[in-house]
């Protein structure tokens, strides 16, 4: 079976619990309005999983059609451009470097004892 646009919602649903035994939710959204909010193999809307790196590659799309448009000059914007309330703290001396950059690429220059994603 593969997937259509034209799919009823129980087709879909039943679509992807054959098909795709990695997938605990789907929230898909257009003007502000629900087009799917489903769940698959026994989880609930309210389960956290780790997605791992997934999230990164969605944001770096975003980030694509951002600078597309303009939103943002450069990936080598610093981070805290967009947070302009924010008040440095005392000691915090990495913060005002990170760039855009450094977080698509996980290379943010952060002081740490072990790997942080070790306790994963």
């Amino acid at each position: 079976m593969k997937a259509s646009k034209n799919m009823s919602d129980k087709e879909f649903h039943n679509f992807i619990s054959t098909t795709q035994d990695n997938i605990c939710q789907i929230t898909a959204l257009k003007n502000g309005v629900t087009l799917i909010n489903d769940t698959w193999h026994d989880h609930k809307t309210t389960d956290t999983v780790h997605v791992m790196s997934a999230t990164k590659s969605v944001v770096s799309l975003l980030l694509g059609i951002a600078l597309d448009k303009g939103f943002i000059k450069s990936i080598d914007q610093s981070v805290l451009d967009f947070f302009p309330d924010y008040t440095i703290k005392r000691g915090e001396k990495t913060i005002q470097q990170v760039t855009i950059r450094h977080l698509l690429t996980m290379t943010a220059p952060y002081k740490y004892r072990s790997e942080p994603w070790t306790k994963v």
